[in-house]
Formats: C-alpha cells, structure tokens, sequence
C-alpha cells in the first residue's frame, strides 16, 4: 500500500473513496502543477535530456526495509505525494496508463479530472489482480504506445525508462522482460528526471529550509555537545562506527590539520560564491541524497537556475603528517553545505553550524609529549583546490558492485543478528516448557488509561477480559499484562495475616539491568564518600598564578602518584611553581593538582641511583584531594630508563657496540633527567629563600643512601632511608615519611638471640597515635642504625621480645604521674642493674604497669589480665633449637642455672624477689606452667 508520507496542499485536496479514504489525501493542486511541469520539461528538452524519447516508462519496485535513492519512488512522492510500491507508470502525449492493484486505483481515481485539466491527458488504470502476472494489461499498454507512434509517423518509438534502477519483484520483472523483446528503441532518462527535480518550487525551498535548520540544530546542540561529553567523560560507546568518525573528526587536529582546514574553508566559500544563475557548478539535491547528474566535476555543463538546491562539499583527503602514531599520519578533512540559488547570491541555509577553526578544532595530546609542528608532505592552496580533482569526494560517487553487494550484506546481517537476539530474548532454549515470552512491546493491556476499569475499594483486582492485573502502588491502580508475571504464591501467618508474592518475569536484558544497578550504587557510593571526605579538608588559601613578571619555574612529562580516578588513558603532565604554590596539570580538565607553599611540611629530592625513577615528593601538613583520593602526600617522578628486552633472550658480548650505544643512551637520559630535576629543585629553593618565606623553613632534602635499611614497613621489603630531618621510603607505596622531631623514643625489638632480623618499633611523642613499626630488618644494619639514632639524639632501646603498645600506651596515657614516678621508659632498660641497693630496689624494679600483680596472685586474675608481651609465629620458627634444647626443663631447673650463673658473674647477691621482678618485667604477667607428666613443660603461651 502506499506510504504515509503525505505532501498537503492549502486547497482542493481530495480524499479517495472508500477503505482508503480515511488514511490518505492527494494534494490536487500540486499534482496538476507538477504534472504540467514533467510535460513543459519533457517537450523543451526532449532530445537532450531525455533522448528523444515519445514515451516515458516508471517502474516502482515493491517495498523494502532497506534505505534506496530511487528515482522511481522519488517521482512518486513529488508527483502524487506518496510512494506507490509495485506499480508501474506510464506517460505519453495524449495518454497516462497506471498498473497497480485495486486499492491504488481507487485511491488515485481522484486525479483523472485534474490530468485531464492540466495537460489534456486522459488517465487509464490497469487493475492487476491478485493472482494475475499482469501480461494482459502490458500487452494493452505497448498496443496503445505502438497506436500512437504510427499516428505521429514513426515505425519503431523510443521509450524512455530509468535503466539504473533493476527491476525487483515478479510484475518488474515481467515487465523489463517484456519491454526490451518489444520492438522498442529503449532510452535512458535518468538525466531528464534529475534536471526537473534539481530546481525546486516554493514548497519544496520551504521544506529544504526546514530540514537545514533541524540538520544544524541538532548538529549543534544535540550531536557536538554529546561527543564532546563522550570524550570528557572516556565513557564507552556501543556504536563503533560513532568512535571511528569521532576519532577521524576531532581527535589531534595538529597544527596542519587547522592550517589545511583553513585553506579548505577559504575554498568551501569561494566555491559557493560561484553558485550564481547562468555559471557551472555543484553537487545537486532532487529528491535524492545526491543527484548523479548534477555532480562538481570538470565534465559536468549543466547550467545553474535559480530554484536548485546544492550540497556542497569539498575536501582534502589522504594529507600526511610528520608523527610518531601511524595511527594519525594520514588524515582528510571535508566541509558540506546546503545552498539554494537565488536571484542575485546563493543563500547556505545550513550556517547556523559555525564551520570556524576555533569552533570546530579538539586540541587532545594522547601521548603526553610535546611534538614538533609537523609538517605536510603537499601543501594544498586555493588555486589548486578546483583542478585537483583527485581530492574531490563527489568524483567517483558511483558504487562498484562489489561495494553494493557489501552494503547489502551488511543489512543482512543486522536484519540476522536483530532476529536472533529476539528470538533469544523470547523463548530461551528450545526444550522450555514454559514457553517463549512476548517482547515487552507486545504486552498492551490498555491502550489508554481511560480503559482502565474503575478501582474496587483499592484492592488488587484481575481483570480477565484484558488479561490484566491491577495492583494498588502508592494510590494508584498500576496494571501489568499476565505474561509479565512468572509465579504467585501466597502464606498466612499466625495473626491470620495473608501475603501475595508476584514474581514478574521481565522479558529485558535483566543481566544488563543488575549491572546499570551495581555500576549506579558504585558511583553514587564513590561519589558520597568523595563529599565526606571533602568536607573534611582543611580550606586552602587560593594559588596565585604567576604574572608577566615572575615566570613560572616549570618541570615538564612528569606522573603523579597517587594517579587521578577514571579508566581513560593516563597522562603525563607539568609541574609549575607560581607566586604561592605548586600547580601540576595534564592536558585533561579535570586533572589538575595544587599545592600551597603553607601547606608543605616536607619536600624531598630523590635521584635515580639504584632506582628506575627520579622523584620530587611533598609530605603535607593537611590533607588534599588528587583525583578523588584523600592524601597528605604527592610525588612527581619520570621513569629514568625504559624496561627493555634482549629479542632471543641470550647474553650479549660485553664489547657489542649496540650493547655499548644502549648504555651510553640510557646514561645521558638519566643525566639529563638529574639535571632538570636539579634546576628545577635549586631555583624553587632561591624562591624560598625569599623573605616571605622564611618563617615555613622550606628546602629541599635530599635521602643519604649510605645510612639506609631494608625493612617492612607495610606489607612488602623497602629500602628506608634517613634524611636530615626524616626517616623514608619513597618508592614503594604507601610511602613513608617519619619526621624525627615527632619522635619519643625508638624500641628495637627482637634483638639477640640468634635471631637473622629484628624490628624498630617507633613510638611518637603524640601517645594517641599509633606506634610505627618496621619489620623485618636485617641484623646486619643493628649497628649502623644504633649510630644513626644517636647520632640524632634519639633515645633508643632494645628488647627480646614484641611488646604490645598499644596497652602500654593506654596505661601511660591512663596514669602519668605514675608512669614518671616508675622512672618512665627505663622499664624497657635490659642492661639497667636491679641491685645497686636494698633502698633502691623500688626504683631499680623499672616500669611495672600498676595492673601487673605479684606471683601470689590468683590464677583467674592472671588469666584474665592483658599481657604487654607480643610473641609472634616467625619467632618460633626463628628459635626451634632453643626451644629443643630448653623442652622437658621446669622452672626450677631453669632457676637453678640462673643462680649458678650469676654467682659465677658476681652477682651472687641478688635476692629470690629480684629475680622475679626481673621476669616480670620480661615476661609481663604471665601463669606459671603446669608440670606435665615426664617433667616436660607445655608449649609457651603466647601473648599478643
């Protein structure tokens, strides 16, 4: 049946009788004007354009869900204002014949009176029948063509017919077969159809103008600023083809690019500036996307009139730039317009879209290094521009069969993939006994919300001649289609409260549906955290931008730790030092970091010496935000050397002279890396030289390598290394930064007996922070971190075991006074001696926390008490021969061996009580064991 688009007219509109009535209107006015125009064209360019042709023969193929530019369909629509599938058209000079089913015919009964006014023709319709091949009615037609050609004194007549357009369907078929075996002089009329639909009525100027400007506006506000968003946002995009032309579009408009654009605007102008009446040019609009006939080309002497509407587009392809991504070193650039011929000037309807550089070019530096301006291998000028037809994309506009067969293979499998993804959605697997589920389209209960039954004392009511069920959801009665729901059940509980449960059978995606819910909760729970985390800052004075007089002091392609959020690529960026602080930006927005001055407790220069990276760090008093990460520490670093390696994995002679070209390479970018770094580091430190700043004691601080250790600080082995003022660790992170003036005392623990490493316990003189333990280190660095620690007058001590600080701070922190009358730290004092005197055997004992008892205690009370002493797994292992040759011996034993050995130290006045407080203070409270049978002892309890 015909199509529903509809051209209407002011007046005498006629509406067809019968079924078709209601549905569809034929513009009479248009038609008879139009018609007269085909005739008036048809007899002033009959053997140009139309190549002698006596009769004129249009053939509509049957419908089909592809998009076509047909001739045939397109002279449908201008001429009747609908497009008549499966029908076939022919003009000659006294006569229109029509082939078309019954409905057609009665639809266009109403144009016979108007042909018959317009230009003297009477109107025949050929009514072919369902089950009719249609031969009768053509053989009727050629009758009648061969009748009127003998009347004009030809022999054999010339039939024009559209041959570009091959004919589908079984009545086209037919008809082609027949029409080439008749005795027929067949002509091609293609170019006769263009020139009439090339130059446009008022109407059409009307329409043309109004798809212009909805083209622009949505170009401008819907189109451009949704790809803007897409690339701000690195979202992801399902439709690849949308990424492809955004990235061939947009993405690096290097310096040529904007200058080669600018050279094609300047001939895009010019080029529309000739489209005046009377001259030679342009791409034209019929009722096509594009007209064959009317293409920009040297061959082309079709003249200009005014009334024709033009797309015109010129561009450069295949221009070449100077770049290290292949990816990007061919690029094209192409400009379009829509212009209608006027009187005196032509007139581009689409220019609400501004075609400047400025409004059109994305500066975006995806490799984060600063590349020279490339440069165009051939550079194109204006004059150029309109001989060159190699650049030109409307030359060669015909496609190949190959790229026709390759278009159509692609709608069928789109038509392929769409059926089988409805198919899967439906029905699931095939052995399902619940049968397939409708496509949510598909389940209409109610049209219109006025068909909904009237509410039943707002309950929930099935309604059966729908096939519906209406639940009552926040005062309103929500229907929902049966083959929504996929089970009922209902339950009583003991109050004789009844419960319904519907479990609705969403034919969706419903995999897609959990995961847009995950994703959401996950933003929306990143986002709250970021705003409770923000609003815990400290507010920062505003960074005052360095003006015309003080340049910034610049460091350039440096990362940044911690990195900013998102799963875009990341991008190095440059670190500026201004008038207050330091700004560090990438080529992103939203990526961009500022440090005050006030705010930089310490900063750290740290060369690359047995590491991959040389770094500037800042430890801060306050937290920022980078990204959305909460820190008080930032590190700039550059990767000194690039991890490389040796293509079939064997060793290269030492004298290998690219061996020796890679190690000279890899030398001079870490020199020269040092160097930037060093500049950079000395002229921000005359900066804080200044007056102004002297009350925050800034400079930079550089680790002594010499005096560092390996240790565990965290979770893996790091290299800590002390400054003049720190202890750190800067490469591994969480990174470390302990500033030695915040220190009470250093415990180092685990020392002796055997043991392969200890660890350094750091205790602040803030007793509310946590202590800062560091595992793990060597028993080799013992000595050199006892001489650095006194060296920085930092009292240290040492102990056998673990000890657990986190109760020993709290009984501190519960009792001062008493802490300091027991003679404060010195409890942690191995080598302090308890004898000096009987009068001073109180204060010899040390620091015994007050919950500590005698050994006359109760046992429930020493079960229950908090042990101060920490005994860990590795220790154990670390001490397996002791722990066999002390097994099987009991306390007294262990007494005795004690007593013989301090008599054989001169210490043979030390009492029973004294050594017991001595194990007390070793051991914390701890039970006495049990004897075992045999006279072995259980195995040590641990204390944590």
């Amino acid at each position: 049946m015909a199509d529903h688009r509809n051209v209407k007219g002011n007046t005498n509109n006629a509406k067809a009788s019968g079924s078709a009535a209601n549905s569809y209107t034929i513009n009479l006015e248009n038609f008879s004007k139009r018609l007269k125009m085909l005739y008036s064209h048809w007899s002033e360019f009959k053997n140009d354009l139309w190549a002698g042709s006596e009769v004129l023969a249009v053939a509509t193929p049957p419908p089909s869900e592809d998009l076509r530019y047909l001739k045939s369909s397109a002279l449908n629509i201008w001429l009747i204002g609908y497009e008549f599938p499966d029908t076939i058209m022919v003009f000659m000079q006294k006569e229109i014949h029509f082939v078309c089913s019954q409905k057609k015919v009665s639809l266009l009964e109403v144009v016979k009176k108007s042909a018959k006014d317009a230009v003297g023709v009477e109107i025949t319709m050929h009514v072919k029948a369902k089950n009719d091949n249609g031969t009768a009615l053509m053989d009727s037609i050629f009758k009648a063509v061969h009748a009127e050609s003998r009347l004009n004194g030809h022999d054999t007549p010339v039939f024009g017919y559209i041959a570009r357009e091959a004919p589908e369907g079984n009545l086209l078929e037919l008809w082609d077969e027949k029409l080439k075996s008749e005795n027929f002089h067949l002509a091609d009329v293609t170019n006769g159809f263009s020139d009439l639909f090339a130059v446009k009525d008022t109407a059409e100027i009307t329409n043309v103008k109004k798809a212009a400007y909805l083209t622009s506006s949505v170009m401008k506000y819907f189109v451009v600023p949704k790809l803007e968003k897409i690339i701000d946002e690195e979202k992801k995009v399902s439709h690849s083809s949308l990424m492809d032309d955004t990235e061939k579009v947009i993405l690096e408009p290097a310096k040529i690019k904007s200058k080669a654009y600018e050279v094609l605007l300047k001939a895009h102008d010019a080029a529309i500036a000739t489209l005046k009446p009377g001259n030679k040019a342009g791409t034209g609009i019929g009722l096509e996307f594009r007209e064959s006939g009317l293409s920009l080309n040297g061959k082309n002497d079709r003249i200009l009139k005014t009334g024709m509407v033009f797309n015109v587009s010129l561009g450069f392809q295949n221009l070449q730039t100077e770049t290290k991504n292949p990816k990007t070193q061919k690029f094209s650039v192409l400009l379009a317009d829509t212009v209608i011929i006027g009187q005196s000037a032509p007139e581009v309807v689409t220019s609400t879209s501004s075609k400047a550089v400025k409004d059109v070019a994305y500066s975006f530096n995806e490799d984060g290094e600063e590349e020279e301006p490339p440069k165009v291998k051939s550079t194109p000028n204006v004059s150029d521009t309109f001989s060159s037809k190699a650049n030109l994309r409307s030359v060669n506009h015909e496609m190949s069969k190959e790229e026709l067969r390759r278009q159509h293979q692609a709608a069928l499998a789109r038509r392929k993939n769409e059926e089988t993804a409805r198919r899967l959605a439906g029905g699931g697997s095939e052995g399902s006994n619940n049968g397939p589920v409708k496509p949510s389209g598909e389940l209409i209960a109610y049209k219109n919300v006025n068909d909904l039954p009237p509410p039943r004392d707002f309950m929930i009511q099935v309604d059966q001649k729908n096939e519906a069920i209406l639940l009552p959801i926040y005062g309103k009665m929500v229907p929902f289609h049966i083959a929504t729901v996929k089970t009922v059940s209902s339950q009583q509980d003991t109050s004789r409260t009844c419960y319904i449960r519907i479990i609705f059978n969403d034919p969706r995606h419903i995999s897609e549906v959990v995961q847009l819910i995950k994703t959401l909760r996950r933003q929306v729970a990143s986002r709250e955290s970021e705003k409770a985390e923000r609003a815990t800052l400290v507010t920062q004075e505003k960074l005052q931008l360095a003006g015309a007089k003080f340049k910034p002091i610049r460091l350039s392609d440096l990362w940044i730790r911690p990195v900013f959020g998102g799963r875009g690529r990341k991008l190095s960026g440059t670190l500026e030092a201004h008038a207050n602080g330091f700004r560090y930006a990438t080529s992103r927005q939203d990526e961009r970091v500022d440090i005050m001055f006030a705010n930089v407790k310490h900063a750290f220069f740290q060369p690359a010496e047995k590491e991959m990276i040389t770094l500037l760090h800042f430890h801060l008093h306050n937290h920022i935000m980078v990204g959305n990460k909460k820190t008080k520490d930032v590190q700039f670093y550059v990767e000194v050397m690039d991890v490389v390696q040796t293509i079939g994995g064997g060793k290269r002679s030492a004298y290998d002279p690219d061996e020796i070209e890679e190690e000279q390479r890899e030398r001079d970018r870490k020199n020269k890396i040092s160097l930037d770094f060093q500049n950079f580091v000395n002229r921000v430190n005359d900066l804080w030289g200044q007056p102004q700043f002297k009350p925050l004691d800034l400079e930079f601080d550089q680790p002594l390598r010499e005096l560092g250790f390996h240790g565990v600080p965290h979770k893996s082995s790091a290299f800590i290394v002390p400054t003049s003022s720190c202890l750190v660790e800067l490469i591994e992170t969480p990174f470390v930064v302990i500033t030695l003036s915040e220190i009470e005392i250093v415990n180092l623990e685990r020392v002796g007996l055997g043991q392969k490493n200890f660890d350094m316990t750091i205790v602040f003189k803030d007793f509310k922070r946590d202590v800062m333990r560091i595992d793990s280190i060597p028993t080799s660095s013992l000595d050199g971190i006892k001489e650095w620690l006194d060296t920085t007058d930092l009292k240290y001590y040492e102990s056998r075991l673990n000890l657990n600080w986190r109760q020993i701070l709290k009984t501190i922190t519960d009792d001062p006074e008493q802490f300091i009358e027991d003679g404060g730290w010195e409890f942690l004092n191995l080598e302090a001696s308890d004898s000096d005197s009987e009068n001073s055997q109180e204060s010899d004992q040390g620091y015994i926390p007050s919950d500590v008892q005698s050994d006359s205690g109760s046992d429930d009370e020493d079960d229950d008490s908090e042990s101060l002493v920490e005994s860990e797994d590795d220790e154990e292992d670390d001490s397996d021969e002791d722990s066999e040759e002390d097994e099987g011996k009991t306390w007294e034993e262990l007494e005795r061996e004690a007593s013989n050995a301090d008599r054989e130290k001169g210490n043979e006045s030390d009492s029973e009580e004294d050594r017991k407080r001595r194990k007390m203070k070793a051991l914390g409270k701890s039970r006495p064991p049990e004897r075992r049978p045999g006279g072995s002892l259980p195995k040590k309890a641990r204390f944590r």
